[in-house]
């Protein structure tokens, strides 16, 4: 009885953790990229210019954000996080110190010229923890805690 029992939360439990987890393929540039809105707590948080200021990246944990180009006003972005088949986010190690995730992006309106609304794109975050900033595109910083 509590073997059947285990098995059938087991069973409840597995398309729950596949949904949350929300795992999906999606081609961009010719090369697939399997992706989750599930982002890791490390990434959240507002990226400023040189940790001062504007322009800012910011990253939502509910996959949403913002992404400000120089010079202009931030754009709504749709944000998810390469991850392996299981939902595990991918990380490029160069140690444990340091390492990097893949974002890709999708730009909402406002944008223009170079990011038109509904075009998809990569953004890396890199995790310096030796220095204890997190980094995107080597120019906008915030602290970790």
């Amino acid at each position: 009885m509590r073997r059947e029992l285990l098995l059938a939360l087991l069973l409840l439990a597995t398309p729950l953790a596949i949904a949350e987890n929300d795992v999906q393929v999606i081609n961009l540039h010719g090369d697939d990229y399997t992706i989750s809105k599930t982002l890791p707590d490390e990434i959240i948080g507002l990226y400023q210019y040189e940790g001062k200021g504007e322009p800012i990246v910011e990253i939502n944990s509910d996959g949403k954000g913002r992404f400000q180009p120089h010079g202009r006003p931030p754009i709504n972005i749709a944000i998810w996080i390469a991850v392996d088949e299981n939902g595990a986010p991918r990380r490029q190690i160069g140690n444990e110190q340091r390492y990097r995730y893949t974002l890709l992006i999708q730009y909402g309106p406002g944008g223009d010229g170079n990011y038109p609304e509904g075009k998809y794109d990569l953004m890396d975050v890199t995790m310096l923890k030796d220095q204890g900033i997190a980094m995107i595109f080597g120019e906008r910083t915030r602290q970790l805690n």
